[in-house]
Protein backbone atom coordinates (compact mmCIF):
# COMPACT_ATOMS: atom_id res chain seq x y z
CA UNK A 1 0.00 0.00 0.00
CA UNK A 2 1.78 3.71 -1.29
CA UNK A 3 1.41 6.51 0.78
CA UNK A 4 -1.60 8.09 -1.23
CA UNK A 5 -3.55 5.21 -0.36
CA UNK A 6 -2.55 5.58 3.69
CA UNK A 7 -3.40 9.30 3.47
CA UNK A 8 -7.03 8.24 1.55
CA UNK A 9 -7.63 5.59 4.03
CA UNK A 10 -6.87 7.69 7.04
CA UNK A 11 -9.49 10.61 5.33
CA UNK A 12 -12.39 8.48 5.10
CA UNK A 13 -12.17 7.20 8.94
CA UNK A 14 -11.94 10.47 9.89
CA UNK A 15 -14.62 11.96 7.63
CA UNK A 16 -17.08 8.64 9.21
CA UNK A 17 -15.62 9.57 12.22
CA UNK A 18 -16.78 12.91 12.65
CA UNK A 19 -20.05 12.00 10.85
CA UNK A 20 -20.76 9.55 13.05
CA UNK A 21 -19.82 12.18 16.32
CA UNK A 22 -22.31 14.75 15.08
CA UNK A 23 -24.63 12.99 14.30
CA UNK A 24 -24.69 10.99 17.99
CA UNK A 25 -24.38 14.81 19.21
CA UNK A 26 -27.46 16.23 17.15
CA UNK A 27 -29.75 13.00 18.32
CA UNK A 28 -28.46 13.36 22.08
CA UNK A 29 -29.67 17.04 21.65
CA UNK A 30 -33.19 16.08 21.03
CA UNK A 31 -32.92 13.55 23.47
CA UNK A 32 -32.32 16.19 26.11
CA UNK A 33 -34.89 18.53 24.73
CA UNK A 34 -37.65 16.00 24.85
CA UNK A 35 -36.69 15.28 28.65
CA UNK A 36 -36.86 18.15 29.38
CA UNK A 37 -39.84 19.90 27.60
CA UNK A 38 -41.83 16.91 27.17
CA UNK A 39 -43.71 15.92 30.75
CA UNK A 40 -40.61 17.14 32.84
CA UNK A 41 -43.23 18.67 35.27
CA UNK A 42 -45.23 15.95 35.93
CA UNK A 43 -45.81 15.64 39.90
CA UNK A 44 -44.53 12.69 41.57
CA UNK A 45 -47.60 10.62 42.85
CA UNK A 46 -46.81 9.71 46.29
CA UNK A 47 -45.19 12.86 47.09
CA UNK A 48 -46.20 15.81 44.85
CA UNK A 49 -42.81 17.79 45.70
CA UNK A 50 -41.06 15.77 43.22
CA UNK A 51 -41.83 15.54 39.47
CA UNK A 52 -41.57 12.10 37.04
CA UNK A 53 -40.46 13.02 34.01
CA UNK A 54 -42.16 11.73 31.42
CA UNK A 55 -39.19 10.38 29.08
CA UNK A 56 -36.69 9.31 32.14
CA UNK A 57 -36.99 5.70 30.37
CA UNK A 58 -36.08 7.58 26.62
CA UNK A 59 -32.88 9.30 28.39
CA UNK A 60 -31.73 6.18 29.64
CA UNK A 61 -32.33 3.56 26.93
CA UNK A 62 -30.49 6.41 24.96
CA UNK A 63 -27.15 6.29 27.36
CA UNK A 64 -27.30 2.51 27.76
CA UNK A 65 -27.27 3.20 23.39
CA UNK A 66 -24.54 5.67 23.52
CA UNK A 67 -22.50 3.20 26.09
CA UNK A 68 -22.57 0.35 23.54
CA UNK A 69 -21.57 2.65 20.59
CA UNK A 70 -18.64 3.90 22.28
CA UNK A 71 -17.62 -0.05 23.59
CA UNK A 72 -17.80 -1.47 20.03
CA UNK A 73 -16.25 2.23 18.43
CA UNK A 74 -13.38 1.39 21.04
CA UNK A 75 -13.03 -2.20 20.51
CA UNK A 76 -13.10 -1.20 16.54
CA UNK A 77 -10.47 1.27 17.10
CA UNK A 78 -7.85 -1.14 18.06
CA UNK A 79 -8.47 -4.02 15.94
CA UNK A 80 -8.05 -0.80 13.35
CA UNK A 81 -5.10 0.06 14.41
CA UNK A 82 -3.59 -3.55 15.34
CA UNK A 83 -4.28 -4.04 11.70
CA UNK A 84 -2.88 -1.10 10.33
CA UNK A 85 -0.32 -0.76 12.96
CA UNK A 86 1.31 -4.09 13.16
CA UNK A 87 4.09 -3.32 10.45
CA UNK A 88 5.54 -0.44 12.38
CA UNK A 89 8.62 -0.63 14.02
CA UNK A 90 8.59 -1.16 17.43
CA UNK A 91 11.04 1.49 18.61
CA UNK A 92 8.70 4.20 17.54
CA UNK A 93 6.87 6.45 19.74
CA UNK A 94 3.32 5.72 21.10
CA UNK A 95 1.13 6.67 18.85
CA UNK A 96 -1.83 9.24 19.10
CA UNK A 97 -4.42 6.72 19.67
CA UNK A 98 -2.63 5.69 22.43
CA UNK A 99 -1.90 8.12 24.08
CA UNK A 100 -5.59 9.31 23.62
CA UNK A 101 -6.26 5.92 25.35
CA UNK A 102 -4.16 6.96 28.42
CA UNK A 103 -5.05 10.53 28.87
CA UNK A 104 -8.86 8.92 28.59
CA UNK A 105 -8.54 6.09 31.08
CA UNK A 106 -6.30 8.71 33.35
CA UNK A 107 -9.18 11.04 33.19
CA UNK A 108 -11.57 8.39 34.22
CA UNK A 109 -9.69 6.88 36.95
CA UNK A 110 -8.93 10.64 38.70
CA UNK A 111 -12.79 11.35 38.13
CA UNK A 112 -13.83 8.02 39.94
CA UNK A 113 -11.09 8.57 42.93
CA UNK A 114 -11.92 12.40 43.33
CA UNK A 115 -15.88 10.71 43.34
CA UNK A 116 -15.39 8.33 46.12
CA UNK A 117 -13.55 11.28 48.49
CA UNK A 118 -16.49 13.86 48.08
CA UNK A 119 -18.82 10.61 48.87
CA UNK A 120 -16.82 9.68 51.92
CA UNK A 121 -16.71 12.70 53.33
CA UNK A 122 -20.69 13.12 52.75
CA UNK A 123 -21.47 9.72 53.87
CA UNK A 124 -23.69 10.20 56.98
CA UNK A 125 -26.08 12.05 54.59
CA UNK A 126 -29.32 10.96 54.30
CA UNK A 127 -30.42 10.40 50.47
CA UNK A 128 -33.91 11.79 49.66
CA UNK A 129 -35.39 8.72 46.75
CA UNK A 130 -38.69 9.34 45.73
CA UNK A 131 -40.11 11.61 48.82
CA UNK A 132 -38.54 8.94 50.98
CA UNK A 133 -35.29 8.83 53.52
CA UNK A 134 -32.54 6.32 52.27
CA UNK A 135 -29.67 5.96 54.90
CA UNK A 136 -27.20 3.51 53.55
CA UNK A 137 -23.67 4.61 53.45
CA UNK A 138 -22.23 2.37 50.63
CA UNK A 139 -25.35 3.55 48.62
CA UNK A 140 -24.52 7.67 49.45
CA UNK A 141 -20.69 6.73 48.07
CA UNK A 142 -21.36 5.00 45.34
CA UNK A 143 -24.34 7.61 44.16
CA UNK A 144 -22.05 10.65 44.59
CA UNK A 145 -18.97 8.92 42.90
CA UNK A 146 -21.38 8.39 39.85
CA UNK A 147 -22.44 11.54 40.22
CA UNK A 148 -18.88 13.80 40.34
CA UNK A 149 -17.52 11.14 38.31
CA UNK A 150 -20.20 12.26 35.13
CA UNK A 151 -19.65 15.69 35.54
CA UNK A 152 -16.44 15.65 35.46
CA UNK A 153 -16.33 12.89 32.32
CA UNK A 154 -18.94 15.72 31.04
CA UNK A 155 -16.47 18.86 31.56
CA UNK A 156 -13.92 17.14 30.16
CA UNK A 157 -15.71 16.08 27.07
CA UNK A 158 -16.88 19.06 26.56
CA UNK A 159 -13.44 20.81 26.61
CA UNK A 160 -12.14 17.97 24.35
CA UNK A 161 -14.47 18.38 21.83
CA UNK A 162 -14.71 22.23 21.63
CA UNK A 163 -10.53 22.00 21.76
CA UNK A 164 -10.77 19.67 18.72
CA UNK A 165 -13.03 22.15 16.91
CA UNK A 166 -11.38 25.12 17.56
CA UNK A 167 -7.81 23.50 17.12
CA UNK A 168 -8.56 21.19 13.87
CA UNK A 169 -6.58 22.78 10.32
CA UNK A 170 -8.79 21.68 7.76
Amino acid sequence: MDNTQVISAQDKVEKISKITLWVLIGITIVVMALFLLVGYDNKYEENPNFNDPQLTDLLIVWTYILIAVTAIATIGAVIYGFMNGSNKSKHEDIGMASKAGVIAWGTFIVSVIIGLIVGFASKDEVLLINGKDWNVPSDIILTDMSMVSILILTIVTIAATVFSMVTNKK
